[in-house]
Order: C-alpha cells, then structure tokens, then sequence
C-alpha cells in the first residue's frame, strides 16, 4: 500500500499567505473601482444639475413676454374704461456696484394660455436660486414665492448685457431693462477643483 504524504506546516502557512495577498490586490481593486464609480457618480450629477439650471433659464428667457401681452390691463370689463397702468418689462437684470446680481422677468404661464408669472434668478450664499409667482392675468403680479435651490456650490455669478454698437457692459447698480443679449458667467467649486462656465443667450427681440 503506497503510503499518503500530506502537507507541511510550511506548505500550508505559504499557502494561506498566498491567499491573503491575492485577496488584498482584489479588495484594492475592487475599492478603486468602487471609488471611481462613486466620483463619476457625483460628476454626472453635477453636471445634470448644472444643465437642468441653464436649460430652466434659457426656458424662461424663450417663454418671457411679448409686448402684446404687457399691454396695460383695464381695471374691469369696460372697453372704454382707462387702463390702470402699464405692464412691467420683460426683463429686468439688477445688481452690480455693491448688490449682487439678480435677473428677473415676466413669462407666459406653463400650460395656463393668457397668464403671466413673475420669476427672479439671484444667488445667496454658494447657492443659485429660481422663484415664481403665481400665475395671473391681472397687473400687478404676485410677487415670486419662495425660491427653489436649483445649484450649489457657485462661488461666482455674474450677468453683462449686450448693446448694440458697444459691446459687452457690465451692471453698474442701475436697472438695465430689456437688453438685447445676456451673458452669464458662473464659477463653481466641486472636489474636482474650480470650474468656468460661460453663456451667451440673444439676441432678444
């Protein structure tokens, strides 16, 4: 009968220490990748949130009042009655000097033909806010409501208006009414380091 040899105390001690390296590298692996995963994560989400911001906006821009619908409004139903007073502008930027920059405008209700709401763009803090009114067909419209964070981390918000023959102004504190382009520049702090964003929106007509 042939006799069985069985392993060492070495033999299996090796052994052992084999499988704990080969499960360290794995471990390491498989935490990379689940890191890796973890960041591309978040960058999609910044960027998502980042596009939905621009994208709100520039629907807002597109939607925002023709000058038919800011005629005055009469107080009743009289034709011959005089008109109470006259619509707000369209668009509207504040800021600049020692306020921060805010943009505000009067657009057509989603969904609601004949209603107009107010809706202002402004950031506090390092958040960038969006508020509307609610919608009506009567001036003056309802204030904005509370505002909606709709991105974080902005370090730098900016608004510059076109005029036509002199190029790109800064705001300078004064109400800049129905300009003919808008610029919005934004800086944003996120765990990859700083970014720069840029957009050009116009002419308006």
């Amino acid at each position: 009968m042939t006799k069985q040899r069985g392993f060492t105390l070495i033999e299996v001690m090796v052994a052992i220490l084999l499988m704990a390296l080969v499960s360290l590298v794995a471990w390491r692996g498989l935490d990379s990748v689940s890191r890796s995963d973890a960041h591309l994560q978040a960058a999609a989400e910044r960027n998502d949130e980042l596009l939905r911001a621009l994208n709100q906006l520039q629907r807002d821009l597109a939607q925002r009042a023709t000058t038919e619908l800011l005629e005055p409004l009469r107080p009743d139903a009289d034709a011959d009655a005089k008109p109470i007073r006259s619509g707000p502008p369209a668009l509207v930027l504040r800021g600049g000097g020692n306020g921060p920059p805010r943009l505000e405008l009067v657009r057509v209700a989603p969904s609601r033909p004949g209603r107009l709401l107010r809706v202002r763009w402004w950031v506090e803090g390092d958040t960038l806010y969006r508020a509307a009114s609610t919608p009506s067909t009567r001036y003056p419209l309802p204030a904005p409501g509370k505002g909606v964070a709709v991105m974080s981390g902005v370090s730098e918000f900016d608004l510059r208006t076109w005029r036509p023959g002199k190029g790109w102004a800064t705001l300078t504190g004064t109400p800049v009414e129905n300009p003919r382009g808008l610029e919005l520049t934004l800086t944003r702090q996120t765990p990859q380091g700083t970014e720069h964003y840029r957009q050009v929106m116009g002419p308006f007509e």
